[in-house]
């Protein structure tokens, strides 16, 4: 009984030993990294939902590229609208390619 209940205190012991660096890890501060672009997934929808994303990436900055899309092989719409969307960006600003 003693020697089980011995265990059990190492234990948990162990355990928040464990935890407690698992803790130090995760908070520790960390220089950020300088990034010059970040990629992008977008996923389109239909019913509207193209329309929606596309005004939220007319916000980002440039630094937001490249941009990837996915887009069902039967929805024409958001293909037509996302390649019109480029388009535009590429002519507002020819210096990004």
């Amino acid at each position: 009984m003693g020697g089980a209940l011995i265990l059990a205190a190492a234990a948990g012991a162990l355990a928040l030993l464990l935890l407690a660096v698992r803790l130090w890890v995760v908070l520790s501060p960390r220089a950020p990294v300088p990034r010059r672009s970040l990629s992008i997934l977008v996923v389109a929808g239909s019913g509207g939902h193209t329309t929606e994303i596309l005004r939220l990436l007319e916000n980002l900055s440039d630094a937001y590229s490249p941009r990837h899309y996915i887009v069902a092989d039967t929805d024409e719409m958001s293909t037509h609208k996302i390649n019109s969307f480029e388009q535009n960006r590429a002519d507002r600003n020819p210096s990004a390619t």
